[in-house]
């Protein structure tokens, strides 16, 4: 059993240090594996008409400090359910079993997707002083195979973003299929940018927590479509839900998060 994971220095969110999502999808995996909890592809995919779910099983990953990048971390057991991940005494973030219920919105089209993600990049790599543009996630100065590009922009009057995406061969695990932590990552940037709109461009915001499910396999050299979307505002705390899916409409992921606005910003 692994006792260490590092993040490699190409995963990272701001400059120096890791991209929250993909750094909670590997803690989740870790937890998984522990757990002897195996995804496979008869895992189930939501049909293209359905939007509730009812609660299911899902991983709560809650991110505590800026995550290093090229060093090893440790994994320490967090009572009989828990997994943290430390940098020697400072805990930087927390995995553990959850339910997860949450309304996804139905997808746009993909080709109203695609020209979201289109204007959002647009505006993206126009950005002056720009800290995310190297971002695992949504850094417009990457490349498709190194990167994912995904910065959705407002799709109606609702607070919902959206873009494509379209997974690189060279992000799957060799056998077109893309890893949990890269989904995660997917998963992650939609939901904060989703309130970026809404505070109209407002203060960087940081990821505080991700309750993730995967109901199916994420393909490579499949397009796809990601949204984000705002739910409720508690101060600092904002809460938010991202999902994938596929060109048809199902669902293959889906999150509710925690993001928060540093404190120097809110005053």
């Amino acid at each position: 059993m692994d006792t260490s994971l590092v993040i490699a220095p190409r995963f990272n969110g701001p400059a120096h240090s890791g991209n929250g999502g993909y750094a909670a999808g590997l803690l989740a995996g870790q937890w998984l594996a522990r757990q002897g909890v195996m995804r496979g592809p008869a895992d189930r995919v939501r049909s293209a008409g359905e939007r509730a779910w009812p609660a299911s099983s899902a991983v709560e990953v809650t991110l505590r400090a800026p995550l290093p990048l090229g060093r090893s971390l440790q994994l320490q057991s967090s009572g009989p359910d828990g997994l943290s991940l430390m940098d020697g005494d400072v805990l930087l973030a927390q995995a553990r079993a959850t339910d997860l219920s949450l309304e996804v919105p139905p997808s746009p089209a993909l080709a109203q997707a695609a020209a979201a993600g289109a204007l959002g990049r647009l505006h993206a790599a126009r950005g002056v002083g720009n800290s995310y543009l190297t971002c695992f996630g949504c850094g417009v100065g990457r490349q498709a195979h190194d990167g994912l590009r995904i910065v959705p922009s407002p799709v109606g009057d609702d607070g919902l973003v959206a873009s494509d995406w379209t997974p690189h061969a060279a992000l799957g695990d060799g056998q077109g299929v893309v890893p949990d932590a890269v989904v995660w990552a997917a998963l992650d940037c939609p939901a904060g940018i989703a309130w970026n709109h809404r505070l109209r461009d407002g203060p960087a915001l940081v990821t505080g927590q991700m309750v993730v499910a995967i109901d199916g396999p994420v393909r490579t050299g499949q397009p796809h479509v990601v949204i984000g979307w705002p739910i409720v505002a508690e101060g600092r705390k904002l809460h938010a839900g991202s999902a994938l899916f596929d060109a048809s409409g199902r669902v293959l992921a889906r999150s509710r998060q925690l993001w928060i606005i540093p404190r120097a910003e809110a005053r």
